[in-house]
C-alpha cells in the first residue's frame, strides 16, 4: 500500500474528477426514503449539477431541504417490513404514476437528466431517465446467498461447510441435523423475490420451534435455502474496489448485529470501525477480497465496489455472503473523509469510466484515514408510530447512560423520526468516547436500551450477536 497523499488535497482532487461528470447537467436522485434522496441531490448540487430533483418512496426520518432549492416528490409507498419498504419504493420508481411523470418531464423537458439511485437499486429507468451506474443483471445475480459457496471455492477463499436444499421441512431438518456443531444452524434464503439484505432472510435455528418458524417463513418466499453451522465470533465485512488492472482492499468493518431474545431472527443495525481484528486476520481478509475481486473481474467483467460479509471466528474469517454493490458500511469509511464523493466514484467505475492514473492511491487514502478516524452507528425500525423527528445527546457514566447536560460533550447521539413501518431510531457513537479495539456492539445495545426506555419505543432487549450473516 502506497503512502497516502494529504487527505484534504486528495479529496479535492477526487471531487474535481467527479465534478467533470456531474457539473452542468440536470440530475435526479432517488431512494426508498425522500430524506436520503434529498441528501444525495445536495451532493450533486454541490458538485455543480445545473439543477436537481429528489424522489423518494416515503418521507423518512430527518430534515428535508428547502424545496425551492431541491424540488422533492414523495411517492407515498409503504410496506410491512424492511424489504417490503425497499421493494415497494423500487416498484413505484420503475413505474411512476402520470402525475409524477409530468413533474419529472417539467423538471427535465429535454430528457437529458440521469438518475443517481440507491445502492440497492435494480437500475430500472425512472420516468424514462437512465440510471447512472446501473449494475448488469449478471452482477446482481451474484448476491443470491444460495450460490455464493461456489464462488468462494473458485476464488480460493476458505469457508465454513454449507449445503443448499429445497425450502421444505424434511430437507431443511436433515441439513440442520447434519451441520449443527452444537450451537444450531443459520439458514439463508435465496433471491427468488429479489434482493434481500439486512439479515431479513436469515434465521438462527436452535430448536424444533425455531425450525418450524423458519420453515414457515422461507416456504412461501424462497425455492432454496442455504444451511450452515452457526459461527461464533464477530460479524464483520470488508470492501473491495475492482479497477481495470487491480483490486483495492479496504479495512474490515464490524457489522453491528443483534440477537432478539426468544426469536430466531437477527436484528441488523449498522456498521462501525471501532473494532480491530488481529493483524494477521485483517491481512487475510484483505487478501481474500483481492482474490474475489480478481475472480469477479475475470468472470463477469466486474467494476466498482463489492463487499464480503462474514464472521471473524477463532479460526479466522469465514465469509457468508457477497454483496456485488456499494456496501452501506462504506459510508462509515467515507465519513472519515468529509466531502469525498465515493459513491459517485463507484458509479463512474460501473459505467466504465476511467478514474485516472492515481486510482491505486485511493486504497492507501481510505485505509489510512479510516484507521485514524473511527466511526460507528446503528439503527432500528420501530413499530411505534413516530410523526416528528427528535435528536438527543447522551453521556455514559459509571451507572449507565443519561441525557447530556447543556454544553456537555456527548458520548452518543440519538435521532428518532418517522418511517413507513412506524418509526426509525439511529444511534451514533462518539468517536472520541468509544474505545478502539473491542466490539462496539455491547455499547450500542446499551444506547438502544436507553432510547427504548426513554421514549417507550417497544423495541425490546437486543443482545450482541456472537456471529451472524
Amino acid at each position: 500500500m502506497s503512502t497516502p497523499p494529504d487527505p484534504a488535497d486528495a479529496v479535492a482532487a477526487w471531487r474535481a474528477l467527479v465534478q467533470q461528470r456531474i457539473a452542468g447537467r440536470p440530475w435526479i436522485a432517488t431512494s426508498d426514503m425522500l430524506v436520503g434522496a434529498a441528501a444525495q441531490a445536495q451532493v450533486l448540487l454541490d458538485l455543480g449539477a445545473s439543477r436537481v430533483l429528489a424522489i423518494g418512496g416515503a418521507r423518512g426520518a430527518g430534515a428535508l431541504p428547502d424545496p425551492q432549492v431541491i424540488p422533492q416528490i414523495e411517492l407515498g409507498t409503504g410496506g410491512t417490513d424492511m424489504m417490503g419498504v425497499i421493494r415497494a419504493a423500487e416498484a413505484a420508481l420503475a413505474d411512476v404514476p402520470p402525475a409524477v411523470q409530468a413533474q419529472v418531464d417539467g423538471f427535465d423537458p429535454a430528457g437529458e437528466a440521469q438518475v443517481v439511485a440507491a445502492l440497492f437499486s435494480s437500475g430500472a429507468p425512472v420516468a424514462g431517465r437512465k440510471v447512472y451506474g446501473a449494475r448488469p443483471a449478471s452482477w446482481q445475480a451474484l448476491e443470491d446467498k444460495v450460490t455464493v459457496d461456489a464462488l468462494w471455492d473458485a476464488a480460493g477463499v476458505e469457508r465454513a461447510p454449507a449445503v443448499v436444499v429445497a425450502a421444505e421441512p424434511a430437507a431443511l431438518a436433515a441439513a440442520a441435523a447434519a451441520l449443527d456443531g452444537g450451537r444450531g444452524t443459520v439458514w439463508a434464503g435465496d433471491a427468488r423475490e429479489g434482493f434481500n439484505g439486512g439479515a431479513s432472510y436469515v434465521r438462527w435455528v436452535r430448536s424444533d420451534a425455531d425450525a418450524v418458524e423458519a420453515t414457515a417463513f422461507f416456504g412461501p418466499r424462497c425455492d432454496r435455502v442455504r444451511v450452515m453451522p452457526f459461527l461464533t465470533g464477530v460479524p464483520c465485512s470488508i470492501h473491495g474496489i475492482v479497477l481495470p488492472d487491480t483490486v483495492l482492499a479496504l479495512r474490515p468493518c464490524e457489522m453491528l448485529v443483534f440477537q432478539v431474545p426468544g426469536q430466531s431472527r437477527f436484528a441488523y443495525a449498522g456498521a462501525g470501525t471501532f473494532w480491530d481484528p488481529p493483524a494477521a486476520d485483517r491481512e487475510a481478509m484483505r487478501a481474500a477480497v483481492r482474490r474475489v475481486g480478481a475472480h469477479l473481474r475475470a468472470t463477469v467483467g466486474y467494476r466498482g465496489v463489492f463487499t464480503l460479509d462474514g464472521v471473524m471466528t477463532p479460526a479466522g474469517f469465514r465469509p457468508t455472503e457477497l454483496n456485488p454493490r456499494y456496501g452501506a458500511a462504506l459510508g462509515i469509511l467515507a465519513a472519515a473523509l468529509p466531502g469525498m464523493p465515493l459513491y459517485l466514484l463507484h458509479l463512474a467505475l460501473v459505467e466504465g469510466e476511467p478514474l485516472g492514473p492515481d486510482a491505486a492511491d485511493l486504497e492507501a487514502l481510505l485505509v489510512t484515514t479510516a484507521d485514524r478516524h473511527r466511526r460507528g452507528s446503528g439503527h432500528q425500525l420501530l413499530q411505534k408510530k413516530i410523526t416528528e423527528s427528535e435528536t438527543l445527546t447522551l453521556v455514559r457514566t459509571d451507572t449507565g447512560w443519561r441525557v447530556a447536560h447543556d454544553g456537555e460533550a456527548a458520548h452518543a447521539t440519538l435521532m428518532l423520526g418517522p418511517n413507513p413501518l412506524g418509526g426509525f431510531l439511529r444511534a451514533t457513537l462518539d468517536p472520541v468516547a468509544t474505545p478502539v479495539g473491542p466490539s462496539a456492539a455491547p455499547r450500542l445495545a446499551e444506547v438502544f436500551a436507553f432510547a427504548d426506555h426513554h421514549w417507550a419505543l417497544g423495541l425490546g432487549p437486543l443482545a450482541p450477536s456472537e456471529g451472524a450473516e
